[in-house]
């Protein structure tokens, strides 16, 4: 390995443990106690080193979570791939691909959550607004081309392709914020009751047959 590669390689790993760092002091305790001097002691760089790779919190959270959105914009784009051999099964593909973002870091997952609302990420620099709204456009229109191609299979029921997608993707959010909450106040956790029934009311609908036939 030469010079040159070792130094980019070393200025990754310390990239790295800088996010790695924020992202647990961010699951510790809340995104506002988080400070470049707490991430610098935590991932164990001197606070100029730390300078070097980021100008402030903001960044070092922003570049974890566009990591993590571009892992879920992989799984949606495999399942876009294989929609002709999986589309009687679409609901569930796409599920699948909610749950495996979550359950790769869900300390990544909230944070993303968190730095959208609309007063959070309305104090972000425009540059890093601008990123935040890429990685989510990518993830969106992703979403908007599975839902579309199962309505024109009919697979999904006929309606507008990005409210359904917006219905899909709420439901499974309100649920693991449910179950979270749920867990921290009384240590229950029925997520995976819980997401099975939202499926099943999803592919099914919520009323009975009688009423379906009244």
């Amino acid at each position: 390995m030469g010079v040159t590669e070792r130094r980019r390689r070393e200025r990754e790993i310390r990239r790295e443990s800088a996010i790695d760092a924020a992202m647990s002091i961010y699951e510790e305790v809340g995104y506002h106690a988080i400070t470049m001097e707490k991430i610098a002691e935590r991932a164990e760089l001197s606070r100029a080193a730390l300078y070097l790779y980021f100008k402030n919190k903001e960044e070092i959270l922003v570049s974890a979570i566009v990591a993590h959105s571009d892992y879920f914009a992989e799984l949606l784009k495999e399942v876009y791939d294989n929609r002709e051999s999986t589309k009687e099964h679409l609901l569930e593909k796409l599920w699948e691909c909610f749950q495996k973002f979550y359950e790769k870091d869900p300390t990544a997952f909230t944070a993303w959550q968190y730095l959208h609302q609309s007063d959070v990420v309305g104090n972000l620099a425009t540059e890093l607004r601008d990123i935040l709204h890429e990685a989510g456009s990518k993830v969106v229109a992703l979403q908007h081309k599975i839902v579309e191609y199962a309505i024109s299979k009919k697979v999904f029921i006929e309606c507008d392709h990005r409210t359904l997608a917006e219905v899909i993707w709420s439901s499974f959010l309100g649920i693991i914020y449910i179950e979270r909450s749920k867990n921290v106040l009384s240590n229950k956790n029925h997520l995976d009751n819980t997401q099975a029934l939202a499926k099943r009311v999803l592919t099914q609908g919520i009323l009975s047959k009688c009423r379906k036939d009244e």
